[in-house]
């Protein structure tokens, strides 16, 4: 824990250019080929990087389009805690859009905010950067919005060299597109969010390579938004994105690691679906 202690983590609460990614192209990289937010028309070439997954879960704060929460249940959504969603969130429902293609606005729908839990460190008991809230009403299935579950593997070494894609948003005032780019899980870190020399937050942890097309890093005002996994043909979530750090030069992105929380989710009775069958996470 001594190594972390010299480095410095950057909350990502800025919001002044969207998720970096080496050679950025609009067609392979925005979740939207148009009109985000207000009339969000989904990027249908086969080149986008997310061709053919279902995006639907992750919404956005009705007051602040830059910041996303993602569904994990028909109720309950994960953030950042150091960066909550206001009191509504909207969502594309892909079964509107489709009955009326040509109205992406019509196809707008908002759900309001109810409970927001803060979960604790898995090793320290404090509380950590990772939070589920809660909707006051569950998602309407004829909106046919997803809910994504957590890759859960039995050990953290199982993920590491795992491929994953990082969703975060498109630029200043969250008036472009989300969008999304490619990484590699290297190595996973409890540190210290709060200044307090006390540690946590656990997270995944991803360097960044110039050098590498497709690959990202996390910008201001990317907090809270998601990071996945494919696991049999669907998005699995491997957490919500919370913090920035040079480490011997290299720039890194990290991620609250949602699969350590999953015995806090049970115990707290909150809703959730874990891919494969739930494990104990092997600290």
């Amino acid at each position: 824990m001594s190594r972390l202690a010299m480095i410095s983590f950057i909350l990502l609460t800025q919001t002044v250019s969207g998720l970096t990614v080496v050679n950025f192209n609009a067609t392979t990289n925005n979740r939207f080929s148009s009109g985000y937010p207000g009339t969000p028309q989904p990027n249908g070439s086969g080149s986008f990087i997310g061709s053919g997954m279902d995006f639907s879960g992750v919404g956005w704060d009705s007051g602040l389009t830059s910041r996303s929460v993602t569904m994990i249940s028909d109720e309950y959504f994960v953030f950042a805690s150091h960066y909550q969603p206001g009191s509504t969130i909207t969502f594309l429902s892909p079964t509107l859009l489709a009955a009326n293609p040509s109205n992406p606005a019509a196809a707008l729908v908002s759900y309001t905010v109810g409970t927001r839990t803060q979960m604790n460190s898995p090793i320290t008991g404090l509380p950590s950067d990772f939070s589920v809230g809660k909707l006051t009403t569950a998602l309407n299935p004829a909106h046919g919005i997803t809910s994504y579950p957590i890759l859960a593997f039995n050990t953290l070494g199982d993920y590491l060299g795992l491929n994953v894609l990082m969703y975060g948003h498109g630029g200043i005032a969250g008036t472009n597109s989300p969008r999304i780019g490619s990484n590699t899980i290297e190595a996973f870190y409890h540190y210290d969010l709060n200044g307090d020399n006390l540690n946590e937050t656990f997270a995944a942890g991803y360097d960044f390579d110039s050098g590498s097309s497709g690959e990202s890093h996390l910008e201001g005002g990317d907090s809270g938004s998601p990071t996945f996994a494919f696991f049999q043909g669907r998005l699995a979530l491997i957490g919500t994105h919370s913090a920035i750090a040079t480490i011997t030069g290299q720039p890194w992105s990290f991620d609250n690691f949602a699969p350590v929380y999953l015995d806090q989710f049970v115990t707290r009775g909150i809703e959730f679906t874990a891919v494969p069958e739930p494990s104990r996470m092997i600290l």
